[in-house]
């Protein structure tokens, strides 16, 4: 692939990715190749190379005839992320509390001392993604890590559904300073039953904002029955 062509498969990637994680795409919603071509000012072609990798990280899902439709999170879907998140986050913590350095660790704190009112939820999303996807590299496990990072994209949506509850952050930032607190300690135990709460207590809550779809969801849903049938 070109430079040029991977440049423009970027470019749909980006596009259509962000438009999942903000809504404007809702979930369950069809995806016509012609439409966003035409958006971008592209060829269909770096399209459906964009669609094919969002495809292998679980965003959208294509059906013989029907056309390509952004993924639709079950509840089942859910249980299963977070299933895989505790899995491979709470075995990788061990590890992490050896050995992460303390530069690390107070970079990760200041990241959540820093939030406040005025800050904007991609500022908790990246702090976030900070703490875990350090928990993961310091787990000194490439595979594990391989395999968490094809995920990626995944626990993004599930962010934002949680994200709906309007004390979402508030929590979200004291859990997340009690766990780096206790990495600093050292104190493996601590930051594992801090982590594990903290992972059962956002799935529970995804689970709960989920079973209130936003009613773009719903207009998602509905459209893409009456395109199939």
């Amino acid at each position: 692939m070109s430079g040029g062509t991977s440049a423009a498969v970027n470019k749909v990637y980006d596009y259509l990715y962000e438009g999942i994680l903000s809504g404007e795409i809702p979930l369950g919603s069809p995806i016509a190749e012609q439409d966003v071509g035409k958006k971008l000012g592209l060829s269909r072609s770096p399209v459906r190379e964009a669609l094919k990798r969002m495809e292998a990280n679980g965003l959208v899902s294509h059906y013989l005839g029907r056309g390509t439709f952004v993924t639709d999170i079950t509840v089942r879907d859910l249980e299963e992320i977070f299933e895989l998140r505790r899995m491979f986050e709470l075995h990788s913590l061990s590890s992490a509390c050896m050995y992460i350095d303390d530069d690390t660790l107070d970079k990760l704190q200041d990241a959540f001392e820093n939030l406040n009112e005025r800050s904007s939820a991609q500022e908790y999303f990246d702090a976030n993604k900070l703490l875990h996807s350090s928990i993961i590299s310091y787990g000194n496990n490439l595979r594990l890590e391989k395999f968490y990072n094809m995920l990626l994209a995944q626990f993004a949506i599930v962010n934002r559904i949680s994200a709906r509850d309007p004390e979402h952050f508030n929590r979200s930032k004291s859990i997340h300073l009690n766990i780096v607190k206790a990495m600093k300690d050292r104190d493996v135990e601590r930051a594992k039953k801090l982590l594990g709460e903290h992972l059962n207590q956002v799935e529970e809550q995804t689970i709960r904002e989920y079973s209130k779809p936003l009613a773009a969801i719903k207009k998602a849903r509905q459209q893409k029955k009456n395109f199939i049938d």
